[in-house]
């Protein structure tokens, strides 16, 4: 990998860590806010809180982690594909803590750590890659 790659995607990880910080941030209140108060089972808390979370994420990541210069159209779609990934990932993460009678803030967590990397990974190679220089 040349210098101005890996500036540029050390550049792309720290916005990625801003923005998946914030994110998951406001998941964990939202999801514990919608068991703890809100009375929702985890599993279903999950997929609202991750779904609310959707549209301030792509906007976020196109313009700011990314500076994607793609069609919104064909990033919206993929963004979307691979975000339905992540919320089967997350909900059965979840779902799988509920079964063994664990803790709900556990399932929080995986979805806290297992995402992100599989997102960024993804998003980066796929949903906002650049386009190739000719």
């Amino acid at each position: 990998m040349k210098s101005h790659q890996a500036k540029q995607l050390a550049g792309k990880l720290v916005r990625f860590g801003a923005v998946g910080g914030t994110s998951t941030l406001l998941f964990s209140v939202l999801t514990w806010l919608l068991v703890s108060k809100g009375g929702m089972h985890p599993v279903l808390a999950t997929v609202v809180a991750y779904l609310l979370l959707l549209p301030p994420n792509f906007i976020a990541h196109k313009y700011f982690t990314f500076a994607s210069k793609g069609q919104v159209s064909t990033e919206s779609t993929r963004f979307l594909l691979v975000h339905g990934l992540n919320i089967a990932l997350s909900a059965g993460g979840m779902a799988i803590i509920s079964q063994a009678s664990l803790d709900y803030r556990w399932g929080i967590l995986f979805s806290a750590i297992a995402v992100p990397i599989i997102v960024f990974v993804v998003m980066n190679a796929w949903v906002f890659r650049a386009a190739p220089r000719h």
